[in-house]
């Protein structure tokens, strides 16, 4: 069975307007089992450029 969804895209659009207006920056955006969703503060990874590389996040954290 499936729940009706408690927010919008308006209500996600507006939590990362008051994020990036207090100077943070939002990577992505989380959405939990629980429910609800949740912004991942940091550097957006550019994903079109990390495709043309070939290179992705785990490329700095993991050894070669």
């Amino acid at each position: 069975m499936t729940s009706r969804v408690a927010f919008t895209a308006a209500d996600i659009k507006r939590a990362m307007g008051v994020m990036e207006k207090c100077g943070h920056q939002v990577a992505a955006v989380d959405f939990p089992k629980e429910g609800g969703f949740r912004l991942v503060l940091g550097d957006r990874m550019e994903v079109a450029a990390a495709r043309a590389t070939g290179r992705n996040e785990w490329d700095d954290v993991l050894p070669q």
